[in-house]
């Protein structure tokens, strides 16, 4: 039987998520743990069976750091932008955790299953709907079509190769946010106006927008 720890299971996980923080989930194992805790690595057995687990209870404690940052967006106006800007904003000044989160590898993993995994699908959806007087299939693009472009400067934001501010992040999404409703709501010629198309193809083929020879 491993000896009694001198620390209980929720001190033992706010340690676990600052060795994620500082190094990644890779950097959770016994010996570091037992390090921060000043104790014997095979102590934080009496808590958990696993590093495993341990890591598991860390993904759970990152997604309720994520979920508040979220919460915060979406009181935004409007909130669909909100959730874009603290989506990356989450990423930008927690970039391990953001890995931790959105950026494992996983097979045969899906789009929308990604999006929908995110965990505020439906709020999303539905303050869309509200705000810009969609219904929901046009709701859903939108927000699809955003997320896809949040989730890149996000990346982008949590691997360093680009640094942003939260001023050039709101404007980029505002200008992603008005484009992607004026695909959807503008009439064809206004679209057209902006997006000169072949024959009028406004679906998002490949035709839509190279111009193919006779």
């Amino acid at each position: 039987m491993p000896p009694k720890p001198k620390f209980t299971k929720e001190e033992l996980i706010k340690v676990a998520l600052e060795l994620a923080r500082e190094g990644g989930i890779d950097s959770v194992v016994a010996r570091n743990l037992g390090k921060k805790l000043n104790t014997a690595p095979s102590t934080i057995f009496t808590h958990f069976d696993s590093v495993e687990e341990i890591r598991k209870a860390v993904v759970e404690a990152s997604r309720k750091l994520y979920n508040a940052y979220v919460e915060e967006g979406l009181r935004m106006v409007p909130p669909l932008k909100g959730f874009g800007v603290q989506y990356i904003r989450f990423a930008m000044e927690e970039p391990n955790l953001y890995s931790v989160l959105f950026m494992q590898k996983r097979d045969d993993y899906k789009y929308l299953d990604f999006i929908v995994d995110e965990g505020h699908y439906e709020k999303v959806i539905s303050e869309t709907k509200e705000t810009f007087q969609l219904n929901r299939q046009q709701a859903e693009l939108v927000y699809q079509n955003l997320w896809a472009y949040a989730h890149g400067i996000a990346v982008m934001s949590a691997t360093g190769v680009c640094a942003f501010s939260l001023e050039e992040i709101s404007e980029m999404l505002g200008m992603a946010c008005r484009s992607f409703l004026m695909g959807i709501k503008a009439p064809l010629d206004a679209r057209e106006a902006v997006i000169p198309t072949v024959g009028g193809n406004m679906e998002g083929s490949i035709e839509s927008y190279i111009a193919v020879e006779k």
